[in-house]
């Protein structure tokens, strides 16, 4: 792949101490000289008035010097070393690494932004806006779960969480099969419509009405668990009632969790039949054993108040849409190809090589065009009611009150998480504005090469994957690999 070599030619030493709290240009005018000054800090007890904003470094990110180190070596063996017991990698894997590691590398474009009073310049990244990138997925977490609380309507909500089971092979089939992830979440949230709206009390003269009431559904399929392994559920956020075709909300009380899950597991036995992914026999076997031990399972949370209870909704929202591998609990060693994953409150794991930690990785990227949040029932974009469209009318001119946008700007995020505004001038603290967007390489590398910046640490070289033909110890004196002493060492002359 052209890009890692492009990557790998360009390195320079990278020292914690002198590492640029901001990529930006501080244009010094002396006369009519005009001259190029990098904005950087060093360890120093002065401190400044306000914080400034420190960009992160892209290249300190295990995902990225894992994906530079062994990337490509890891698209080449897949197919012989890893395709049977994981199945066929993603068609859009190579692409989709690629995006990765440009996440945040100026060398791939920036936008500036300039304080006209100070003629200070500050350059930001791109990102990459791949929905396997920890960082990107973040960003857009954050803005899903805040827009989505501000337009949810008022009444309770819970948390629900339905499990497929390992046993039979279940887990497998999703594995292999990443159209069912689509299919089967369309069946969960119908199912749990129905039963919802069966459970409902009205009067007799809305009955026919009954059967058309539907809960708000706000779904989302995930592919991972502990350690990145591959088990799909499915996460709801879903009204604890149903709304009427005429808007009226019924509240639903108590939920009945076995009679539920026994619906579940009957419908999704019954489509994977139909679909020819199981056996009729293999269906009825599963749905013969005792619920609590059939390993499905449907979690129902506590009624989360709106907008009572909104951080804890907001939470819940991010949990939901949270990424697969977040990097603050991933480490790296160059030198070995080690890989840990140290989740809190769980065992770590460990990975002897880095690629078969990508192997782990690559089953959880999204096949293209594929749908990883939808929104059902009352709140089905059909419907328009978390998204309603402005009515246009003839007599009246007044503007509607605007609604809560769906993504935050990348300065209101950053406020929001870290308290530090960072489209702040370093030296009048002003709020800069947008000049402009390089794209071009000729400019990026003229630019960058005047500030002296952009370029890729120097790391120790990271080994190969082991051959698994070699076993798992190569020196051919200790043959047996329970114990640690040489063959014929009771022969060995007296030291």
């Amino acid at each position: 792949m052209p890009w890692l070599a492009t990557l790998l030619t360009h390195k320079t030493f990278y020292s914690p101490e002198t590492s640029p709290i901001q990529i930006g240009i501080q244009v010094a005018k002396r006369g009519q000289q005009t001259g190029f000054v990098l904005i950087t800090t060093a360890k120093s007890t002065q401190c400044s008035e306000r914080p400034l904003y420190s960009p992160r470094e892209f290249h300190q990110s295990p995902l990225w010097r894992i994906l530079v180190d062994h990337g490509e070596h890891f698209l080449k063996i897949y197919q012989s070393r890893f395709e049977e017991s994981h199945g066929p990698i993603p068609p859009q894997a190579e692409k989709v690494m690629e995006k990765l590691v440009r996440c945040g590398d100026p060398n791939y474009g920036l936008t500036l932004l300039h304080c006209a009073e100070c003629k200070i310049h500050m350059a930001v990244p791109f990102s990459c806006k791949t929905r396997v990138c920890p960082s990107c997925i973040n960003r857009r977490c954050e803005c899903l779960s805040h827009s989505l609380a501000e337009k949810l309507p008022q009444g309770d909500y819970r948390h629900l969480v339905v499990t497929i089971p390992k046993k039979m092979g279940l887990r497998l089939r999703f594995q292999r099969d990443t159209r069912l992830h689509r299919q089967i979440a369309r069946l969960v949230h119908r199912v749990i419509s129905r039963w919802m709206a069966s459970q409902i009390g009205c009067h007799r003269n809305r009955r026919d009405d009954k059967e058309r009431a539907r809960p708000g559904i706000i779904m989302a399929v995930q592919t991972f668990g502990a350690g990145l392994k591959a088990h799909v559920h499915f996460h709801i956020l879903i009204s604890d009632g149903v709304y009427f075709p005429d808007g009226n909300y019924y509240p639903l009380g108590f939920w009945d969790q076995p009679a539920l899950l026994s619906q579940l597991r009957h419908s999704i036995l019954k489509s994977l039949v139909a679909r020819k992914c199981l056996q009729r026999e293999t269906a009825d076997t599963l749905e013969s054993w005792p619920l609590d031990r059939s390993g499905f399972s449907a979690f129902v949370g506590e009624a989360i108040n709106q907008p009572a209870d909104r951080p804890r909704l907001e939470r819940v929202l991010r949990y939901i849409f949270r990424p697969a591998l977040p990097l603050k609990h991933l480490s790296y060693r160059e030198t070995t190809g080690q890989v840990t994953y140290s989740p809190p409150r769980a065992v770590a794991k460990i990975w002897p090589h880095a690629t078969d930690f990508l192997a782990d990785w690559a089953q959880h990227i999204p096949r293209a065009k594929q749908h990883q949040v939808t929104y059902a029932g009352w709140f089905a974009n059909a419907l328009g009611k978390l998204n309603p469209k402005p009515e246009r009318t003839e007599t009246t001119e007044v503007p509607l009150p605007d609604a809560p946008k769906k993504w935050i700007r990348w300065r209101a995020l950053v406020l929001r998480t870290w308290a530090v505004d960072p489209e702040l001038c370093p030296r009048c603290h002003k709020q800069m504005k947008r000049s402009k967007a390089l794209l071009l390489q000729h400019e990026l590398q003229r630019l960058l090469k005047n500030l002296d910046i952009g370029n890729y640490p120097t790391r120790p070289r990271s080994p190969p994957p082991r051959d698994p033909d070699q076993g798992t110890n190569p020196d051919p004196q200790f043959l047996d690999p329970e114990s640690q002493v040489p063959q014929d060492w009771d022969e060995w002359d007296a030291a």
